[in-house]
């Protein structure tokens, strides 16, 4: 496996030092990729703790097995993190002590042309995660310039969006990466050209794998799993991401979630959670360095009261 693969997680130290409130615990490592921040939580349980690790990819899951095979307290579940309810229930565990959430695609994932996610490099219009069957050249070929429209604006926020999906159904078929960089590339030049391939193929893959619904899904049932006491650690890279986990957490740590207009609560509904965590926190300048790929991660905190 390529060297590539082995670089240091996102904010590890930063992100385990939040999570590990009882070495004795149940934790989750909802995204174990390539078991980077599931090998540290490992080192700071004692033998009762215990860990278990999601992921879709079972190269990615082989490979952090190996990483992890001195630790007899980690367990391995191949499945996506919005089935960690079902999953957990399958293992006899209906409460956690906390959980921790890294949502950027992982680098097995990017530098992998064969799974399609990189526009820097030629590969097929996959990106899917898991075994769904809708793939990334299926939506570049069969959705409506309108449908298109609305996938590039909404999930990748890009202020090109008609034109792009307009070029794209005039000019399809595509069931490569490159001639779709290319098409693109086509109406925006310069140095804009970067961030907008960077958007639209942000788009094509929260569309392929549903990621923005399974994220709602998955932090509503962990925090629903949590001890007291129990905390929530999620790193997220883009402003959808952070803004679902951010309007979570401000939902779970209110008590009053009544529209400002009604002068007396008629919700009933009372905070179930503290904030930890103020202000995000973020990469340190040397980590950017040293990791490029961290620039645009936020990590947020909050605990089960």
């Amino acid at each position: 496996m390529s060297i590539s693969y082995q670089h240091t997680p996102v904010l590890l130290h930063e992100t385990v030092q939040q999570l590990i409130t009882r070495p004795t615990g149940v934790y989750i490592d909802a995204t174990c990729g390539l078991g980077g921040h599931s090998l540290e939580i490992s080192r700071r349980l004692n033998a009762k703790g215990s860990l278990y690790c999601f992921d879709l990819d079972p190269r990615a899951q082989a490979f952090a097995k190996d990483r992890l095979s001195e630790y007899e307290n980690v367990h391995f579940i191949q499945n996506n993190f919005d089935k960690i309810k079902m999953a957990m229930f399958i293992e006899e565990i209906e409460h956690i002590d906390g959980i921790l959430y890294d949502l950027g695609v992982s680098s097995m994932e990017i530098d992998s042309p064969e799974r399609g996610f990189s526009f820097m490099q030629d590969g097929p219009l996959d990106m899917r995660m898991g075994e769904t069957e809708l793939t990334a050249a299926d939506i570049i070929n069969t959705y409506s310039q309108d449908e298109l429209t609305h996938i590039f604006r909404e999930y990748g926020e890009e202020r090109f969006s008609g034109r792009i999906a307009r070029l794209i159904v005039e000019t399809r078929p595509y069931f490569r990466t490159l001639p779709l960089v290319n098409c693109i590339k086509n109406i925006i030049h310069g140095p804009y050209v970067t961030k907008t391939l960077a958007r639209i193929f942000q788009a094509l893959r929260i569309e392929v794998n549903h990621e923005l619904d399974a994220i709602k899904k998955s932090l509503a049932d962990a925090l629903d799993m949590m001890n007291p006491g129990g905390r929530m650690v999620v790193i997220s890279f883009h402003s959808l991401e952070d803004r679902i986990v951010k309007q979570f957490f401000k939902t779970a740590v209110t008590d009053c979630i009544c529209p400002p207009e009604i002068p007396v609560c008629v919700c009933g509904h009372k905070a179930i959670a503290k904030k930890i965590t103020k202000k995000p926190i973020i990469p340190s300048e040397e980590e950017i360095k040293t990791n490029p790929r961290s620039r645009s991660a936020k990590c947020r905190v909050i605990e089960k009261l």
